[in-house]
């Protein structure tokens, strides 16, 4: 298993080399009919912007519960141009959200959703499915993420704007076997993590060297993504999905860093739609703190015999390590489609 994600890249480029040699000869026997209805096409646009609010009001209810409040929002972009012999396709996405749980002014806020992302890739056709490409990606959050009402209280942020944030650049080869489906395949990609943020970076934190702002890789890369429109012949819904993985060729490559996303939109009408959005991420170098199943209690680091671990000043040391993380979000509001 070490090594499957560098055969992986060697099979496919080998695969590739072959191909090519082919296509020279089918190109020079072949019309160039489908090529120039593909590059008559200029900008393909769209975007999906989605704003909900929810409340649960209660008073001496019987059943039980707890009032709440959550408002979030939506925005996804993307414009993809095709001329010639050159594409280029980019996403911007957006969400933010928060929640309040229960009644009373010392009861805070709480974001349950918060991402910027932007890709951007560029590419020149080899033939009809291969294109020399290049790939920018970065993503971060806009402000501090909490994980309980005490952390927020006392201001203990585990995340901030920039803090972190993440970048990657990639050369490699595009493939595109068809409209829907593309395959980006990178052997040399570098990819930066970055804590702009003093208390964040002094300790260390997302696998960056305590006192420093930038970890650097380099590393093999390969991305796919998916885009269809009325999936089973689903009227009005619209699907996207993309898959990354990367290897660090010198720190531990058999850790794969992964992220996963999904966007599923149903238009309702003219004016609303419900979205539903997934997000995993799974990054070796990122210690999460482990807590209770109720998302409150922390998990305690304990001795074969029973007894806790404690830290230089007497207090119970609260386990931590890396964690697939999994973020789900379901919203129904007003919806702008462009």
């Amino acid at each position: 298993m070490k090594y499957l994600f560098f055969l992986l890249i060697f099979l496919l480029g080998t695969s590739f080399f072959q191909a090519q040699i082919d296509s020279d000869v089918v190109k020079k026997l072949t019309t160039k009919t489908q090529i120039n209805e593909k590059d008559s096409l200029t900008w393909k646009k769209g975007s999906i912007i989605n704003l909900g609010f929810n409340s649960v009001g209660l008073s001496n209810w019987a059943g039980g519960g707890q009032n709440s409040i959550s408002i979030q929002g939506l925005i996804s972009l993307y414009a993809n141009h095709y001329k010639d012999e050159t594409s280029w396709d980019n996403n911007f996405d957006v969400a933010f959200g928060v929640i309040k749980s229960g009644v009373g002014s010392n009861i805070p806020w709480f974001k349950n959703d918060d991402r910027i992302e932007l890709n951007s890739k560029i590419g020149h056709r080899l033939n009809n499915n291969w294109y020399y490409s290049g790939l920018v990606n970065f993503r971060t959050q806009f402000t501090y993420g909490y994980n309980t009402v005490e952390d927020k209280l006392n201001n203990n942020y585990f995340s901030n704007l920039f803090a972190p944030a993440y970048s990657i650049i990639a050369l490699g080869l595009d493939n595109r076997p068809n409209e829907l489906l593309t395959c980006f395949i990178s052997p040399i990609t570098i990819k930066n993590t970055f804590v702009f943020d003093d208390s964040l970076s002094s300790v260390g934190a997302f696998g960056v060297d305590p006192e420093k702002l930038i970890r650097s890789e380099v590393g093999g890369y390969i991305k796919f993504a998916f885009i269809k429109k009325e999936p089973f012949n689903i009227k009005d819904i619209s699907f996207r999905s993309n898959l990354t993985l990367f290897s660090n060729y010198i720190n531990e490559p058999q850790n794969i860093d992964v992220t996963w996303e999904t966007l599923t939109s149903l238009k309702i009408g003219k004016s609303f739609s419900l979205t539903l959005s997934t997000y995993l991420i799974y990054d070796h170098d990122i210690d999460i703190p482990r807590f209770q199943r109720d998302g409150i209690q922390p998990v305690y680091l304990q001795k074969p015999d029973g007894s806790f671990y404690l830290d230089s000043n007497g207090n119970k040391i609260q386990a931590e390590g890396p964690i697939t993380q999994f973020k789900q979000a379901m919203g129904m509001g007003i919806s702008l489609n462009f």
